[in-house]
């Protein structure tokens, strides 16, 4: 493979990987966005594909085998933590848990935790435990740094949640997967951190409760159903909801793991059904383990196999994705893929990246 070699001399490269739901020949490792743009180009030119990642922990959707795996983790600076104007401006592959350790440490929070790279969060657009009440990732994100399939790196966005001017691409290729582009920087918002994050195991608490929990997540396994509800706020406040709802709250939050599965689907539904999805979920499939994060729509299944998922498309209300595992249909169940389409025409001409992910 010549190409291989010619690669080699513009950036430094390492063994690509065999195994596993993602694969390619060789691993591309930029120092600087310069030497990614040059990756980039090169690969438009001699017609390679690419797939870029930090820690290559949560591939969502079918298997993929590329020419060049990208690799982005060494993109890792925290460029500024604001206390003034409550935002934070971070590389994308900074660990999320170490970068809410770091605002943290400056007094702030950062309402969002997931256990891969800030790339990573904006690009799968997964809820994190906090999106019942500050929204998915995607609402978080102020500004962001782009490269896109034919390598232009852009802005878009502002440091201000005023700013509303000009195209929003740094929201639109959150939850693209890095199909469309790849998030280089990011400007989050964050906000002062609470004197206490606290969870209770209860059932007697809603989202629009006078308590104001920022989360509810209903859980279901073999053992049967349970809520865990977080608040953040004040300890005198939170000892007086420990009183009322007569059940004792435990530091910290509900941490949703988002690797430990082998077949996982996820229905995407109208907020505030999640339980009644994830019940008639249960009477279709053979379901293992299953959350619905109340309030955002979404619902995650460890399901035993894909057998019936096709019913379960008919009869839910929302649809279903296949977020992992080797099933043999339609991973999206996106019926409408004109807009899809275009948006791939307009930020990846030639398809480099991960080309037949989502089409």
């Amino acid at each position: 493979m010549d190409w291989i070699d010619e690669l080699a001399r513009i950036v430094k490269t390492s063994d690509g990987k065999n195994e596993g739901s993602t694969r390619w020949k060789i691993t591309a490792i930029p120092k600087t966005y310069e030497e990614l743009r040059d990756v980039i180009k090169f690969a438009n030119e001699r017609k390679l594909s690419i797939y870029p990642f930090s820690f290559n922990a949560h591939h969502i959707g079918p298997p993929i085998s590329t020419d060049i795996g990208v690799k982005l983790s060494q993109f890792n600076n925290v460029i500024e933590i604001s206390d003034e104007d409550l935002y934070v401006t971070s590389q994308v592959g900074v660990k999320v848990s170490d970068l809410f350790e770091m605002v943290k440490a400056k007094g702030l929070f950062l309402p969002a935790y997931y256990d891969g790279s800030l790339g990573g969060l904006m690009a799968t657009n997964l809820p994190t435990p906090f999106s019942s009440f500050y929204g998915y990732p995607k609402n978080l994100i102020l500004m962001a740094k782009i490269i896109t399939g034919d390598g232009i790196i852009a802005k878009g966005g502002g440091k201000t949640l005023k700013f509303s001017s000009g195209y929003k691409i740094h929201k639109i290729l959150s939850g693209m997967l890095g199909w469309l582009g790849i998030y280089l920087e990011a400007t989050l918002k964050v906000y002062p951190f609470p004197e206490v994050i606290a969870t209770f195991q209860t059932d007697k608490v809603t989202l629009t409760s006078k308590y104001r929990p920022i989360s509810i997540i209903h859980e279901v396994d073999e053992k049967g159903e349970r809520t865990y509800v977080t608040f953040i706020g004040f300890k005198k406040a939170m000892s007086k909801i420990e009183e009322e709802i007569g059940v004792k709250g435990q530091d910290g939050f509900y941490n949703i793991n988002y690797v430990d599965s082998e077949r996982i689907i996820s229905i995407h539904t109208v907020r505030g059904r999640e339980v009644e999805e994830i019940k008639k979920a249960k009477n279709i499939m053979k379901v293992k383990k299953a959350i619905g994060i109340v309030g955002t729509g979404y619902c995650r299944l460890e399901v035993a196999s894909f057998d019936n998922l096709k019913v379960l498309r008919q009869e839910i209300n929302g649809h279903v994705v296949v977020e992992r595992g080797d099933y043999k249909g339609d991973y999206w169940g996106i019926s409408d893929k004109e807009t899809l389409y275009k948006l791939k025409e307009a930020f990846d001409p030639n398809n480099i990246l991960l080309p037949g992910l989502l089409l």
